[in-house]
């Protein structure tokens, strides 16, 4: 009879244990993660349509059942109601990708793009992070021209590879011409910082730790892994990461090869439309 407690007790308390050690490994996550499936987007392609126009699309992912987007051009922030200039969504699907166009909005070279994209599972409806874009001569694209073939998942883009621009001697010289050239419209516009802006969910803690969020961010990207040596320090800012980099060229350098990851933006642009600019809070080193 003392042995049936003794098992039983041991039972109860190894039972607890399975109990807390599941909770601990993230059972409510595990719980939740059953409707958030179907959440989870590719990236989004953006073209911008002269005059006037803008298309974008991502490739469906497995249970996604409808894709839609809130966009602001050039938003202001502290701003407490701005429309939306592009809200729109789609459950079609054409050749494996949700489609959004709108014929009427116009957007110019040099502007900013704050999006918010909604997707859909059937059960529960998902908004994401905002992300920002900076229009780029690119993406502008005659009206009634698609750059999206409809046999891939992901358009043709005429960037070069990390291998190409580091061993061809034409590809570098291509890199450095669109160098100049944003350097030259940098000097016409007068403002000009070493100040780049990461993409990502937003991170609390020191600045070493944000500086290393950075580092192993080009440390996974064939192109910008060079450049890694140049970045010297980071601070948090709204949904990412603002660092400075060792000089201009280096910054453009990285705006360039970054370009269609879209994960990291010239800081400058950003505050000039009123987000906060910490600049000012960086250490001189």
């Amino acid at each position: 009879m003392r042995q049936c407690s003794v098992t039983s007790r041991v039972c109860t308390v190894l039972l607890c244990l399975a109990v807390i050690g599941v909770a601990e490994g993230g059972f409510l996550d595990w719980f939740r993660s059953n409707k958030n499936k179907g959440h989870d987007v590719c990236r989004v392609e953006f073209e911008v349509l002269d005059p006037q126009g803008l298309r974008l699309w991502t490739a469906q992912k497995p249970q996604m059942k409808g894709f839609g987007v809130e966009l602001f051009i050039n938003p202001v922030h502290g701003r407490k109601q701005q429309p939306c200039n592009v809200c729109r969504n789609t459950t079609e699907i054409t050749h494996g990708k949700f489609f959004l166009q709108d014929e009427s909005v116009i957007v110019k070279s040099g502007d900013i793009l704050e999006y918010v994209i909604i997707t859909d599972n059937g059960k529960t409806v998902q908004r994401h992070k905002p992300r920002k874009l900076i229009v780029d001569d690119f993406l502008i694209k005659p009206k009634g021209r698609c750059a999206c073939p409809p046999g891939t998942v992901t358009p043709a883009t005429p960037t070069q590879t990390a291998q190409q621009v580091y061993e061809e001697p034409t590809a570098e010289i291509a890199l450095l011409e669109r160098i100049l050239e944003r350097v030259s419209k940098k000097c016409a516009e007068g403002t000009m910082s070493s100040y780049l802006f990461l993409q990502t969910d937003r991170v609390d803690g020191p600045a070493n730790d944000l500086k290393k969020i950075v580092l192993d961010y080009f440390q996974q990207k064939d192109a910008l892994k060079p450049l890694a040596g140049s970045i010297l320090s980071a601070e948090d800012g709204s949904d990412g990461i603002v660092f400075r980099v060792a000089n201009i060229i280096d910054k453009l350098k990285i705006l360039e090869l970054a370009r269609q990851e879209n994960d990291i933006l010239d800081y400058d642009k950003l505050t000039a439309i009123g987000d906060m600019d910490i600049r000012a809070s960086f250490d001189d080193e």
